[in-house]
């Protein structure tokens, strides 16, 4: 019988992200192009001839739907979509918060600092525009199987966020997307223990892991920047929301 072959696909940020795993064996790659159509379906075959399939062998298709560039969350996703409706290929999807909460929770560093300092809360934080970022909080304390999120994602000024986490009741372990945009950990306050360089960056494998272990199927893409600017756009035309 052959393998399931499970597809993995990451275009929100600067970096195409590929990974595929066909039982024990497993493949991922990563490509820094702008416009990242012109080159995923050659690197998606060349990943999956790593396992000995093509396309027509993908069973699961795994995406991030964002936060990130707003026409790079559409490529994934619409990929996905496409695998879903003419191949009856099963679909799971998930945002980048979730991803490297995922990542940062599985870690041995956070475990350490879980286990000594008593830390039970991940702060995801992602660069969004400008001078303004992202922070969703998940909770990882002992007994959690999976990190689950406090609350909605934040988008805030650099300001209001440094603001923001120094107001937090007790230390937190944070994990940033440094490889999009360095810098990203100045925001934190002393109390916060911040994660290795590591798995400060989407790791391909964790497109499938991170997807599959929250088990959602949307497709909805997670566009919080535009969502922010139609909204006051609405608002100075006096239209309702």
């Amino acid at each position: 019988m052959a393998q399931k072959i499970i597809l993995g696909l990451c275009t929100s940020g600067s970096r195409l992200k590929l990974a595929v795993s066909a039982g024990s064996v497993s493949y991922a790659v990563q490509r820094k192009i702008f416009n990242q159509e012109r080159v995923m379906f050659g690197l998606i075959r060349r990943a999956l001839g790593r396992v000995g399939g093509d396309l027509r062998a993908v069973k699961v298709m795994c995406a991030a739907r964002g936060p990130g560039r707003f026409t790079g969350i559409r490529i994934a996703l619409t990929l996905a979509g496409t695998l879903q409706a003419l191949a009856k290929t099963r679909l799971y999807t998930a945002s980048v918060f979730e991803i490297l909460a995922l990542q940062a929770f599985e870690h041995e560093d956070f475990l350490r600092q879980r286990a000594g300092r008593q830390i039970s809360r991940i702060a995801v934080l992602l660069h969004a525009f400008k001078d303004e970022y992202f922070c969703q909080f998940f909770r990882g304390g002992t007994g959690v199987k999976l990190p689950r999120p406090e609350a909605a994602p934040l988008w805030l000024t650099a300001t209001e966020m440094e603001k923001f986490l120094s107001g937090q009741p007790g230390a937190f372990y944070a994990v940033a997307d440094e490889e999009e945009y360095p810098g990203t950990y100045n925001l934190l306050p002393p109390m916060a223990a911040r994660a290795r360089s590591g798995i400060s960056r989407v790791l391909a494998p964790y497109i499938i892991k991170a997807a599959m272990a929250y088990g959602k199927n949307t497709l909805k893409p997670l566009y919080l920047k535009p969502a922010k600017y139609e909204i006051e756009a609405k608002k100075a035309e006096g239209r309702e929301l």
